[in-house]
């Protein structure tokens, strides 16, 4: 069987890898997120704020278990936030301090126990897919906190990468750019003040002409990148490469 283990499972891009992914019979999966919508034989949900670091360190241990014959397990840090829009020197601190611990710290604490617990397994391969973004290659004016936490997720990708070639192990990381995806937070980024982000007009364009490409889609995408893990051998990409 495979083993999935997915963040930000409520809605949006995380709630599509699931629904395709429980089109297989022989896929169990595990979902992190704040609430659950869905509801299957193979589907098993944890509520967790990922902001709440303490409690995810304490929940891990339920999350990553034994398995019964799995042939390949994969974690997809998937849950993310844009946080407040705005440049620094207004920016909430508080608000400053979840975008890190959401983008970041947790799921590189994720991957991290991760590795702990399933390194050993033999016969068994291990793929870690962080849900990245093009921000963290670009700095935009107003996602001062959103570019940094994203950029700190490539860097720490490609730090796993290089440790896993030393140690020869069965195990792949990729920090994925799913691209502009029609989610809520690009809701939230029109909302933005010009003041804020100079970038305003051209985002409300996106959505306007229709340019952002839906949760379904990038899935389907990311699920191909599952399959043919082995075809990308940077492990910071970009769905626009396939």
């Amino acid at each position: 069987m495979k083993y999935f283990f997915i963040t930000g499972t409520s809605s949006g891009l995380g709630n599509s890898i699931v629904t395709n992914l429980l089109n297989d019979k022989n896929n169990r999966i595990v979902g992190l997120s704040r609430t659950n919508t869905i509801n299957h034989v193979n589907f098993r949900h944890f509520s967790i704020d990922l902001n709440d670091l303490k409690k995810l360190q304490n929940l891990v241990k339920d999350v990553f278990t034994d398995l019964i014959e799995p042939e390949k397990i994969t974690l997809i840090n998937n849950a993310g936030t844009i946080g407040d829009i705005a440049h620094v020197g207004k920016l909430n601190n508080e608000n400053l301090q979840e975008v890190l611990n959401v983008n970041f710290l947790a799921p590189a604490m994720l991957c991290n126990e991760f590795i702990n617990k399933y390194l050993t397994l033999e016969d068994c391969h291990k793929l870690i897919l962080n849900i990245s973004s093009g921000a963290g290659k670009k700095p935009t004016d107003g996602w001062g906190s959103y570019c940094a936490s994203k950029a700190a997720l490539d860097m720490f990708s490609r730090v796993v990468a290089v440790e896993k070639q030393k140690d020869h192990n069965n195990l792949k990381i990729l920090s994925v750019a799913p691209g502009i995806v029609d989610t809520a937070m690009q809701d939230q980024i029109r909302l933005a003040s010009k003041e804020n982000f100079s970038r305003l007009e051209e985002f409300i364009e996106y959505k306007k002409e229709n340019m952002l490409v839906s949760p379904d889609k990038v899935a389907e995408k990311l699920l191909y990148i599952m399959e043919h893990e082995n075809d990308f051998h940077d492990p910071v990409i970009s769905v626009r490469d396939i």
